[in-house]
């Protein structure tokens, strides 16, 4: 055993008997030391596992809530998506009817224009025929004065005639009532063939002016009828937003754009499939091919979207027809 003489006791009653001093002491103090030190140590540990823990949770908590949120705000932007498609279309709906109201209101106003049109070239004929009957006055009052002056003159012949040949009054008096007479006879027939032209030509200035009268009426009734087609116009679309049939929309849909519109006197159409972006300039036999296999595709599914631009040089039956045909014929809303 081994022995340990140069360190003192320290312990109240540590001597043994003999004196000696062993090492199980000492080391029981050490392990005692180590194992406070481990058992600190344990407590620490344990501590900092409970708070790890405990922020775990936390975090774990915050994730699912975050996740929460994250779930709303893609539900949300889902619904705000299908929301703007929808506003979209009705947007699109309303800048078609406005196309097609201004050009049935491009022809209504032609059709005025050129009503307006024959109602001037009327007037302008009744002015012509107004300053004609002036003139064929003119000509008639000429003709009377012509006639007064010649049976002025003819009366001052006379009466020189008369003074000069006192002698001869019996015998050219007959001879000069009948030149007279006759005379008389000729400037009456000029004067009634005048007044009946006169006549002619006013009876005619009242049949141009009944006609401008009617045309004036003709184009009230025009005014009027394009006020009640338009009012029949807001009549229908009310009455077929209160349909029974939902309203078509795109939500679900496979959605394919079809832009339609004449340049340089040419009609050209163009395509932007489903989920793309690009627009393909096509024919009239390429887009009805390409739509007949979007429509063997997508079945019930597959919108179609037709855009007319503003500019696009088409009147109203030709916009028309083209979007009753490409909808009736792909569409899904028009299919069933």
């Amino acid at each position: 055993m081994h022995r340990f003489d140069t360190f003192p006791e320290l312990r109240a009653g540590g001597h043994k008997p003999n004196g000696e001093i062993t090492l199980w002491p000492s080391f029981t103090d050490i392990m005692t030391v180590v194992l406070m030190i481990f058992m600190l140590t344990m407590i620490v540990v344990i501590i900092k596992n409970t708070n790890l823990a405990r922020a775990l949770l936390a975090s774990e908590d915050q994730g699912r809530k975050i996740e929460d949120l994250l779930r709303q705000s893609q539900t949300a932007e889902a619904e705000l998506k299908v929301s703007l498609a929808e506003r979209e279309e009705m947007l699109r709906q309303k800048q078609m009817r406005i196309i097609l109201l201004s050009d049935e209101a491009k022809l209504l106003q032609q059709d005025l224009a050129g009503k307006t049109a024959l109602i001037a070239t009327v007037e302008s004929q009744a002015a012509a025929l107004k300053d004609r009957i002036v003139v064929l006055e003119a000509a008639v009052a000429a003709s009377r004065a012509e006639a007064d002056a010649a049976a002025a003159a003819l009366a001052t012949k006379v009466a020189e005639l008369t003074r000069q040949y006192d002698a001869r009054i019996a015998e050219l008096q007959a001879s000069s009532e009948k030149k007279l007479a006759a005379l008389t006879e000729a400037k009456a027939r000029e004067i009634e063939e005048n007044n009946r032209k006169v006549l002619a030509l006013l009876s005619q200035l009242k049949e141009k002016e009944a006609v401008i009268v009617s045309l004036g009426g003709e184009k009230q009734a025009l005014e009027l009828s394009l006020a009640k087609q338009r009012q029949d116009f807001s009549s229908l679309e009310e009455k077929y937003i209160r349909l029974i049939r939902p309203a078509r929309s795109t939500a679900g849909k496979k959605v394919v754009t079809v832009y339609y519109q004449r340049q340089d006197g040419q009609y050209r159409t163009a395509l932007k499939g489903v989920d793309s972006e690009k627009v393909q300039t096509l024919t009239m036999d390429q887009l009805h091919r390409q739509l007949a296999a979007l429509k063997q595709q997508w079945q019930d599914q597959l919108y179609v979207r037709i855009v007319i631009p503003e500019d696009s040089g088409l009147t109203y039956n030709e916009a028309w027809i083209f979007t009753k045909e490409i909808l009736s014929r792909y569409d899904y809303y028009y299919r069933e």
